[in-house]
């Protein structure tokens, strides 16, 4: 993971709030820990909402997800919401047998992500 694969959502959405991460190539033990530092980067200069988008990344072990679990443990805990999109067919097999794929919230894209917070958060 590259540490300029994070970036701040800035498109005149109103979405200020919400924080993109686009990790790219293997999320295994020192990628993943990468990643869940990054995070709590974010979390440590202001709150906010995360939105992991996967689309560069080609695997995951479980290193990896152990990360990702606990990544989402810290986002809770300063009660944030942590969203993933562009999930591999092998990212969402780990997901599906670990069951956690109904503990994360899933969306197939950043911008199906960003238009659900535009609408919940405007009480459409």
């Amino acid at each position: 993971m590259q540490d300029e694969v994070c970036q701040l959502w800035e498109n005149g959405t109103g979405m200020e709030d919400l924080y993109i991460l686009r990790p790219s190539g293997f999320i295994d033990a020192e990628n993943g820990l990468r990643l869940r530092h990054a995070v709590e980067d974010v979390i440590a200069s202001k709150p906010q909402d995360i939105l992991i988008d996967c689309g560069q990344v080609e695997f995951m072990d479980s290193s990896g997800f152990g990360c990702l679990v606990s990544t989402l443990k810290k986002v809770r805990e300063q009660a944030r919401q942590l969203y993933l999109c562009n999930l591999t067919p092998q990212i969402c097999t780990v997901l599906e047998l670990t069951g956690t794929d109904r503990v994360f919230t899933v969306f197939p894209n950043a911008d199906d992500c960003v238009a659900h917070l535009q609408q919940s958060r405007s009480g459409v």
